[in-house]
């Protein structure tokens, strides 16, 4: 047994053993702080690294907005006016064309191409039923007749009838005939507007004239009393004049009428510049296309989806023959008729119809 003596001094192979963990102890201290000295130069060099590919991507992305600048904002197209809202000359120019006979048309051959698919698909099956049959029949008939053991031909019939397929029209037949007719009938229903166009011509001028004779009418009675076209219903009725009344209600019908009156010249524009689309509402003008922006547009494509469209190119000085103020764009009915008759009588301007607005016409 060992006795230790704490006034001895260590030995040869303590103080060897102490020296080996001094030097592994140091050995390993280093080595952690040269990889975490290593870690930190990969962070920095990483965080450096992104940094140059964010500026790198920042500095492009401001190249581009500088190269194509987002463009002025666009508000949305109008939609397309509808005859049916259009007051009594929508209800004559819808009488006129007559999209009502193609909508049934439409609908009537779209149910006659159902109806046909079933009809194919029941003597398809009824064929193919009366063909497994015979072969079962004579396959038994066969058997018996050798003497053979007969096969399980009903139990076989009953699961492949349960399994086949349904026979059906080619998916690309019945598509391309429903499309083929739904073109048919979108083409029909601009002929028919081409068609007749003189007729809704003489139709919007005979409007147009009878609505500014009545707002002249209306000017000049409110201009006698000693008050204008801006008079409201509440001042006409407090003034306790009925001829001012009778005249307010003169000039507001002459308003609203001359409002259907140009809903009628945009639809007829969109409808020549556009055509027609079958929806679920039945066969309409095609509608406007929808705005787009952005730093990517191109000019081509603002071109075509945000220069005014075929009704916006009918209003303001484009509602009149001859000259007229541009600054007429934009202005509600009421001011468009206020400026009307504040003209002297041989400077106010005839109305414009729709007989120019076909393009094409004659070619």
């Amino acid at each position: 047994m060992t006795v230790y003596n704490p006034d001895a001094p260590p030995s040869d192979e303590l103080i060897d053993a102490e020296r080996r963990r001094h030097e592994r102890k140091s050995a390993k201290s280093g080595r952690a702080a040269m990889a975490e000295y290593n870690r930190g130069t990969a962070a920095r060099n990483s965080n450096a690294m992104m940094t140059r590919e964010v500026e790198k991507w920042n500095t492009g992305r401001r190249a581009a907005q500088a190269a194509q600048p987002v463009g002025p904002r666009v508000d949305p197209h109008p939609p397309v006016p509808l005859l049916s809202e259009a007051g009594e000359i929508g209800q004559r120019v819808a009488e006129l064309i007559r999209l009502d006979r193609l909508d049934g048309a439409l609908t009537r051959s779209l149910a006659r191409i159902t109806d046909e698919n079933r009809e194919i698909e029941a003597e398809a099956a009824a064929y193919a039923l009366r063909t497994r049959l015979s072969e079962a029949a004579a396959a038994l008939i066969d058997a018996t007749s050798r003497k053979e053991k007969a096969p399980e031909v009903l139990r076989a019939l009953v699961d492949e009838h349960h399994d086949r397929e349904r026979l059906v029209v080619p998916l690309e037949i019945d598509k391309g005939l429903r499309a083929a007719i739904e073109s048919e009938v979108c083409q029909r229903a601009a002929g028919s507007v081409r068609g007749v166009l003189d007729e809704i011509d003489t139709a919007v001028l005979d409007e147009a004239d009878a609505v500014l004779a009545d707002a002249v009418q209306a000017h000049e009675r409110l201009s006698l009393a000693g008050v204008g076209v801006d008079v409201t219903l509440d001042q006409a009725v407090d003034g306790d004049d009925d001829g001012v009344l009778s005249a307010v209600r003169l000039w507001r019908s002459a308003v609203a009428r001359w409002s259907d009156v140009q809903s009628v010249r945009m639809w007829c524009a969109a409808a020549i510049d556009r055509g027609f689309e079958v929806r679920t509402t039945g066969v309409s003008v095609v509608r406007p296309p929808k705005v787009r922006g952005g730093q990517f547009l191109t000019e081509a494509e603002a071109r075509k989806h945000n220069s005014p469209q075929a009704e916006a190119r009918t209003q303001g000085s484009s509602c009149w023959q001859g000259s007229a103020p541009s600054w007429l764009a934009g202005r509600t009915e009421h001011e468009v008729l206020r400026w009307f008759v504040g003209l002297d009588a041989k400077q106010r301007p005839n109305p414009r119809g729709v007989a120019d607005l076909d393009t094409n016409k004659g070619a």
